[in-house]
């Protein structure tokens, strides 16, 4: 493609840190002139997941290299500590996020007479009220200080500018699982020249030239303008806690696809010092293959899988082939490959309300996991389908995985869930929902807890009518991290109960010769293979076998990767240039964007959503107005309740919380209006609420989750500790 295709848009802002060291040979600091701050982020909330909500106009790619060393930053201060200083953009307070190991001083006076608090909380935010003899123009040695407040009335001390990063919003983006090695994106590469990663998308040799990077990488060179590089192997930020504030970027076009120039930031908590492909010690780990892993990590691997069975009337013989599967599973798990595998039993029917009798709309049979032997006790004895007929052909297979997403599963195993079912499950909104919640929120949900759906659609002809909605389900929860849009699953005729019962045996036997195959790699210290090695279980000769093994094949490379991931440690301590997408192939996504909520912050953006779903509730039965509705539930909540008569935009009532309505994005909900809500069918008023009903369920579930709740600090208390939240949860 020719450069001067490449447009350059404007439109996100996601966090502002400044004061990094950027590390290569002629870095300057970054200017405000033609690329973008991090305080623009506008755009629908559904879009940020992918970085797709920048707009703007054309530039060439050598204008955006220039672009990086002019213009003001356009922060103003009062000086003298008499206020804030104030981003004129957006007029949000700006605040520092301190380094590890940096101290608060009573006087700008680099001497350590004058520290009165020594090792500052990382991370933790000040607000800044003066800017003294700041000088960023060479960020690896910045000059200067801040004058900063724990909070905006007052002035506490003096910050250095080389222990502080300018933070204007908690945003911050996450690598993406980077899926099979062989089919999978390439590692982010960390550049000191912005030009450097367009030229090489722009190249139009079909990644050639970007290929050719990584192969220097790989024999220990460092190539020209390339500073550090993701590790291969994947660091889920939920295992190994890590920021990358967005400092800079720009949106450009190549081949009809939008990609972004970013430049991040990277750190991590409780950690200091540069991981460049010059350190060996970083590089040498970085380099190691994804699908390789430590001995000691091999030796260790577990794997916990929990089926998720509809115990309808129909459903009988199937649960008895699967107990029968499970049985000749028993014989393979002996000794210590029988502590090695735990199996949990979810059942689920339908909607009490709709039947009462079908006695449960869940049941987990397993509240601890158990060995095989106990689970085909079980299937046996308790998983019995019901003899009452449900009120319509769906079920709650929504409410089963749900259930079994709350397992015990035990710390650092494999997770899998197996979901078998005949029948589509009722969507969001349906009256005998019974979670709130579609397949979008529930694969969220597992993606989070790294767990991997295996679905097996039984598919009975005389329910055709019920195939595609069944499928899509299916499909969507058994997707398979790091693809794009494959997913784990598997269709069978439900009148060819032979090809069920071979389905089912081959989980059952890959289960065994996975783990087999995986400490067999250990024991040639796990240089690699792992994932060669579980294809040498794939059957030939019978479809449905292949099917099968192919399915549980893909979720067990997902998980295996997450989980050798464990021992990656991502670069921190870099101020560099990134693209979004693969240098290779742009089409496959290389960042997710996440908020950094306390548990302080989610509990009163729980109340403030439990107050508008009420409010249209009450809009609804009562024909009033969604503001009035609205003033008449949380008045009694806000110190000037008159405000929310007075507001054209949800987000200007002053109900949501602060950190809420200062982010700069966009969403249906925020900016819904008096005339807007009036307009709305029936139908899209109760869409809307289903929407924030779920989103609502999905904030009590991840405040449940305590192991994935990080303390930046020893000190932190519970209210103060973190979660990166994936920005499609948002309201």
């Amino acid at each position: 493609m020719n450069k001067g295709t490449l447009r350059t848009t404007l439109g996100v802002v996601l966090l502002a840190m400044s004061a990094m060291p950027l590390w290569g040979e002629d870095s300057k600091q970054p200017s405000a002139d033609g690329l973008e701050s991090a305080d623009a982020l506008e755009g629908g909330n559904d879009l940020l997941g992918d970085l797709d909500s920048l707009e703007g106009g054309e530039e060439e790619p050598a204008a955006i290299a220039r672009a990086v060393t002019q213009a003001d930053d356009g922060i103003e201060c009062a000086g003298k500590g008499k206020g804030v200083c104030i981003e004129k953009a957006t007029g949000l307070p700006l605040r520092v996020l301190p380094r590890p190991f940096s101290a608060l001083h009573a006087t700008p006076d680099a001497g350590d007479d004058s520290i009165t608090q020594a090792n500052l909380p990382a991370f933790h935010p000040w607000y800044v009220f003066e800017r003294k003899d700041l000088d960023l123009s060479d960020p690896a040695e910045a000059r200067g200080w801040y004058r900063v407040g724990r909070d905006r009335d007052k002035a506490s001390g003096w910050l250095r500018a080389r222990d502080a990063f300018e933070w204007r919003q908690a945003l911050l983006v996450s690598y993406t699982h980077p899926g099979d090695p062989g089919e999978g994106r390439h590692p982010v590469l960390l550049f000191s020249d912005p030009a450097r990663p367009v030229d090489l998308v722009e190249a139009g040799d079909g990644g050639e030239t970007a290929m050719a990077l990584y192969q220097q990488i790989d024999q220990g060179k460092i190539p020209k303008d390339v500073v550090s590089m993701e590790p291969k192997r994947f660091v889920d930020i939920s295992k190994t806690f890590y920021l990358l504030p967005i400092l800079r970027f720009k949106t450009f076009e190549v081949e009809g696809e939008q990609l972004r120039l970013l430049q991040i930031a990277a750190a991590v908590p409780k950690a200091r010092g540069a991981d460049t492909l010059a350190n060996e010690d970083y590089a040498g780990q970085a380099r190691a293959g994804r699908d390789s892993g430590s001995r000691q990590r091999i030796e260790k691997i577990r794997v916990d899988v929990v089926f998720v069975i509809d115990t309808t009337r129909s459903m009988q013989p199937y649960i008895d082939l699967t107990r029968d599967a499970m049985r000749g599973l028993i014989d393979r798990l002996r000794g210590k490959l029988n502590e090695r595998v735990r199996f949990g039993l979810i059942g689920y029917r339908d909607s009490l309300k709709a039947v009462p009798k079908l006695e449960y709309v869940t049941r987990n049979f397993t509240p601890k996991l158990v060995d095989a032997k106990t689970l085909v006790e079980r299937l046996d004895k308790d998983a019995r389908a019901t003899s009452v007929g449900s009120h319509d052909y769906q079920e709650e297979g929504f409410a089963g995985i749900q259930t079994a997403l709350a397992s015990a599963w035990r710390e650092d195993a494999l997770r899998f869930i197996v979901w078998i079912g005949d029948a589509s499950s009722h969507p969001k909104g349906h009256p005998q929902n019974t979670t709130g919640m579609g397949a979008e929120e529930l694969l969220r949900r597992a993606e989070d807890q790294q767990v991997h759906v295996i679905a097996l659609h039984l598919r009975d002809p005389r329910a055709a009518k019920d195939f595609p909605l069944g499928e899509a389900q299916m499909r969507t929860l058994s997707r398979v991290r790091g693809s794009e849009g494959d997913s784990a699953y598997l269709a069978v005729d439900a009148f060819h109960k032979q090809d069920f019962a071979k389905a089912v045996d081959t989980f059952a036997g890959m289960i065994e010769h996975n783990i087999s195959a995986a400490l067999a790699e250990a024991g040639k210290d796990a240089k690699g293979g792992l994932l060669q090695a579980a294809k040498a279980g794939e059957k030939q000769g019978d479809k449905v076998e292949e099917a099968a093994t192919q399915a549980f094949g893909k979720a067990w490379k997902a998980a295996l990767i997450e989980y050798l991931g464990q021992d990656a440690r991502p670069p921190k301590d870099i101020v560099a240039w990134v693209l979004d997408r693969d240098l290779v192939d742009p089409t496959m996504r290389a960042l997710d964007v996440r908020l950094l909520i306390t548990r302080t912050q989610l509990s009163s953006l729980v109340q403030a959503l439990d107050r508008v779903i009420e409010a249209l509730m009450k809009s609804e039965a009562s024909q009033a107005q969604f503001f009035q509705a609205l003033q008449a539930v949380a008045g009694q909540a806000m110190k000037q309740p008159e405000h929310l008569g007075e507001a054209q935009r949800l987000v200007d009532t002053g109900l949501l919380p602060a950190f809420i309505q200062s982010l700069p994005y966009k969403s249906d909900i925020l900016t819904l209006t008096e005339e807007r809500y009036a307009s709305m069918t029936a139908d899209q008023r109760a869409q809307l609420q289903w929407s924030l009903l779920a989103k609502l369920q999905q904030y009590r579930d991840i405040n449940e989750q305590v192991d994935q709740w990080q303390r930046l600090n020893e000190t932190d208390s519970d209210a103060e500790m973190v979660y990166p939240l994936n920005i499609d949860y948002l309201p």
